[in-house]
């Protein structure tokens, strides 16, 4: 039946149904074949380009989490050569007399911090009046202390009224203390 069709057309109508067979046929290739695969080349490259992304940030993150990891391994040592028995309140009353300014604190007042997994802040509230310069200095000297993860949090300094040469200094002083064990069960 093709064969009888074929043999019926002139040469032009050949050639010309011949070409159409052929374009067909191409057609035909790039739509099952060719454009899929061009298509799933591109998803493949933004798929991998995206991971990239995704690996490059889990990258830092796990540079940022062993960097935090050691910090708190350091915390951990620093805290464990505290001892069971220290409390912020007594290191400062020892501090304050080295610095000579025992007599000038006007009050003290302990409180709990923020809180971590392993760890608790502990912060004193105090108030130095009728000191000086120098011995305010002293005592910040003494006070600050990395090692024993000891840093003054907040400081207000103001010349008092009635004499002028002396100064009045508000701390928010804080450190790290272990939690207590009943507090990590919660």
């Amino acid at each position: 039946m093709i064969k009888t069709f074929w043999n019926k057309l002139d040469s032009k109508q050949q050639k010309l149904v011949a070409g159409a067979a052929i374009f067909v046929c191409i057609a035909l290739i790039l739509e099952i074949a060719i454009f899929p695969f061009m298509e799933a080349q591109k998803k493949l490259e933004k798929a991998i380009s995206a991971h990239q992304k995704k690996l490059a940030q889990i990258n830092e993150l796990s540079s940022e989490f062993n960097t935090l990891e050691a910090k708190t391994a350091a915390i951990k040592k620093a805290v464990s050569t505290h001892g069971t028995d220290f409390t912020l309140f007594s290191w400062l009353e020892k501090k304050a007399t080295q610095a000579k300014v025992r007599g000038r604190i006007k009050y003290m007042n302990s409180s709990k911090g923020t809180r971590s997994s392993s760890f608790e802040e502990s912060l004193v509230d105090m108030k130095l009046d009728t000191i000086t310069i120098k011995q305010l200095n002293d005592f910040l000297y003494y006070t600050e202390s990395p090692e024993d993860l000891v840093r003054i949090k907040k400081i207000a300094i103001n010349k008092m009224k009635e004499s002028p040469e002396y100064l009045s200094a508000q701390l928010q002083i804080s450190s790290l203390q272990p939690l207590h064990q009943e507090y990590r069960q919660r």
